[in-house]
């Protein structure tokens, strides 16, 4: 008898040492921050931390499935995905565990943007890339028609009629009938959208959000942009295909448009500094961990090996997402592996943050997305469509006050 429930005792030692080394942590994602499933088998090797990985197709999609959780009081996962545009509600909404006992200012000091994954003195997301909106061209097309760089949207709009009128392309330019269009022709004209205080901008006489209202309308009235753009607003695919010169992208996207087995437009793809006064914003991302979250502590280790440097330069080379560890974004730029690196240096002086962190700016985005629809279609003017959405903007400050 003494001997079996020594053997009993034994294996129950084996059995919790199994089930202690084997963590299982799940990360919810957008398809386009998947590790590799090499690295994922070596993350669990090093560690002993299991991961699976669920992947949602876009941030939408990914928004609905952690909110819908989050008021069951339930976890969707460990470790969330967290776009700066889904910042805000997850935050707000009570989502996120607060990451202040688990980071270091040391850690935080080698990474790129944390500062906009925070609320008041809370930080609820460590950032895994960075990511400046930007413009790429197809330099080969310009060359065709003897066309500089454009340095202000007038120039922008000229050499784009010229590219159609020649027949170069179809449709120049690929852009979307969408809020990020609005945002890259507005804070390039110098118009911040909102103040310090979070009172818009873009509704004031002469602004550079009613220009660029106009002037996306203009791209649409005269063919400039596919009207595909206004119902599949996704500009990538036109520009790889070779069919549009001036591309709505983002930092890194040459590691994508400069590679043949990607795009058409590969080895001619460039990046331009905006026109005018030359401002875009973020589109940053971070992961960020449950708070109904069992595994803290595991997913948390998740998290770092993320920002380590066969990971971020997996996410580089697959999804041209640019590493938010400075260490190795600097070591890309000293190897000369960071294409357009001169450009894109220039055009990281001049970066604005949009108030994703505020818990009502996606209602106001949706609202810009289907506002700027009306105006391209002809059922609102520009004029309209800027009062409406300062309208808009008041009626949910009320609501959330």
């Amino acid at each position: 008898m003494k001997g079996f429930l020594r053997y009993l005792v034994i294996l129950c030692v084996l059995v919790f040492s199994i089930v202690s080394l084997a963590t299982k942590i799940v990360f919810i994602t957008t398809p386009w921050a998947v590790p590799s499933q090499e690295l994922l088998r070596n993350f669990e090797k090093e560690t002993g931390i299991e991961v699976e990985v669920t992947t949602i197709g876009d941030e939408k999609a990914l928004r609905d499935k952690v909110m819908t959780a989050t008021v069951g009081k339930v976890k969707v996962a460990d470790v969330i995905f967290t776009g700066i545009t889904n910042f805000g509600v997850f935050a707000n909404g009570g989502s996120l565990e607060k990451l202040n006992n688990m980071v270091t200012k040391e850690f935080l000091d080698g990474i790129v943007g944390s500062d906009q994954f925070m609320i008041g003195d809370d930080i609820y997301g460590i950032p895994v890339y960075q990511q400046m909106v930007m413009i790429d061209y197809d330099s080969a097309a310009l060359k065709k028609i003897n066309a500089p760089v454009p340095k202000t949207w007038e120039e922008f709009y000229q050499v784009s009629k010229k590219l159609k009128e020649k027949g170069i392309v179809e449709y120049p330019i690929a852009f979307g009938a969408r809020a990020w269009s609005w945002y890259l022709i507005a804070l390039s004209m110098g118009d911040p959208l909102f103040d310090k205080n979070l009172n818009p901008t873009f509704d004031k006489p002469n602004s550079g959000g009613l220009k660029a209202m106009k002037l996306l309308k203009k791209f649409f009235d005269e063919g400039l942009i596919s009207p595909e753009r206004i119902t599949n607003v996704n500009p990538h695919p036109s520009f790889w295909a070779g069919k549009a010169v001036f591309h709505q992208a983002w930092q890194g996207s040459l590691a994508i448009s400069n590679n043949p087995a990607k795009s058409k437009v590969a080895p001619n793809a460039r990046y331009m500094l905006l026109p005018d006064k030359h401002y875009t914003w973020s589109l940053a991302a971070s992961l960020a961990i449950s708070r109904f979250s069992d595994h803290k502590k595991e997913a948390f280790e998740f998290i770092k090996w993320f920002l380590s440097e066969e990971v971020q330069l997996y996410l580089y080379n697959a999804y041209g997402m640019f590493p938010a560890n400075k260490k190795v974004f600097d070591k890309l730029g000293k190897e000369g592996k960071i294409e357009g690196y001169e450009v894109m240096s220039e055009q990281a002086k001049y970066v604005r943050y949009l108030p994703y962190y505020v818990a009502w700016y996606p209602e106001f985005e949706n609202e810009v997305n289907n506002t700027i629809k009306e105006v391209v279609r002809g059922n609102k003017t520009p004029e309209e469509a800027v009062k409406h959405l300062s309208d808009f903007w008041k009626e949910l400050k009320e609501e959330y006050e």
